[in-house]
């Protein structure tokens, strides 16, 4: 699309913000997640992380860092139903039953940068890289 319309009114933006998408975020928060995390130094997250890369059936995380078994999931507003809080806590006893940390973000987190979050991913990358 770039290419086809080199005069378009705001390609050089779009072109520099090639450099920042990804394929795999589910939502505009969990990529402006990965954009902060990223703006303070982190490492590149993997995005949908499968916890049992082979197995159909296997819960996924929206990001995180498979060397170190962090995930981070992002739940929205959709996840306030009942039945969505019961999933969410399935998916989240299977990540913690294979050893891996998880830390839950919120829309409340994204009013100081994800400070929060920040922190606790800090602090396991540390404590999991030593």
């Amino acid at each position: 699309m770039l290419r086809a319309h080199p005069k378009m009114q705001g390609v050089a933006r779009c072109r520099a913000a090639l450099a920042d998408m990804r394929v795999g975020a589910d939502s505009v928060p969990e990529t402006l997640l990965r954009l902060c995390l990223l703006a303070y130094g982190f490492p590149e997250p993997e995005l949908q992380i499968v916890l049992r890369p082979y197995d159909p059936f296997s819960p996924s995380g929206d990001l995180g860092y498979r060397g170190i078994k962090v995930v981070l999931q992002y739940d929205g507003g959709h996840h306030q139903t009942d039945e969505r809080r019961k999933r969410d806590a399935r998916r989240d006893a299977a990540f913690r039953a294979a050893g891996w940390v998880v830390i839950i973000v919120t829309a409340e987190d994204r009013h100081d940068d994800f400070g929060r979050v920040r922190a606790e991913l800090r602090k396991y990358l540390a404590a999991r890289v030593s």
